[in-house]
């Protein structure tokens, strides 16, 4: 029913004097972004939600919103070894619905009484995907791969990092001295 749009592409690769770095666009639930922001290692550069208008916000989490895959069950401790299941998860999946549905009015009501963008797009941004450049050289993503690719991280920061290992396993670093993402010559 609800599509995941979490994926990375690597936008430049090079190596020089031994030090490789990369650069990939990243796409992944908005809900995760201060935790992808928590890697220092990363320069990197973000979609703002405040720049589109409330509107095609809107149309964006009506027509391809962010619901999560996996429901983890509650429990002491930030990691969640179970999941729910069956009938649990497609209740949760409704709830999580509803909320969303909530929140597109609530934008709506607030955008039609005349609130700028900044501020009634934020109700959206649970159901929104996010798309952000990182740049980083290996010990960095080696490092955010240790800790985000791992069976204790959250369920879309590991969708996330196994996205970003595959985008980098399938590229191949130039030997140049210059790194420049989103050259076309």
């Amino acid at each position: 029913m609800y599509e995941d749009k979490t994926s990375a592409e690597v936008i430049a690769d090079s190596i020089w004097d031994g030090v490789r770095l990369v650069t990939m666009r990243a796409t992944f639930p908005r809900f995760i972004l201060a935790e992808v922001n928590t890697h220092r290692a990363f320069s990197r550069n973000s979609a703002s939600s405040r720049a589109i208008p409330v509107k095609r916000q809107i149309e964006l989490v009506e027509e391809s919103p962010f619901v999560p895959q996996e429901w983890p069950k509650n429990q002491a401790g930030m990691q969640a070894s179970e999941r729910l299941l069956g009938l649990d998860a497609i209740v949760a999946t409704g709830q999580w619905d509803t909320a969303r549905r909530a929140a597109i009015d609530g934008a709506r009501g607030l955008s039609e009484s005349g609130v700028h963008k900044q501020i009634a797009s934020r109700l959206l941004e649970p159901f929104m995907w996010h798309a952000v450049i990182v740049s980083s050289t290996m010990p960095g993503l080696d490092n955010f791969f240790a800790q985000r690719d791992h069976e204790d991280a959250q369920w879309e920061m590991q969708l996330l990092a196994k996205a970003m290992r595959k985008a980098l396993d399938e590229s191949t670093p130039s030997k140049w001295h210059y790194h420049i993402p989103f050259n076309t010559v």
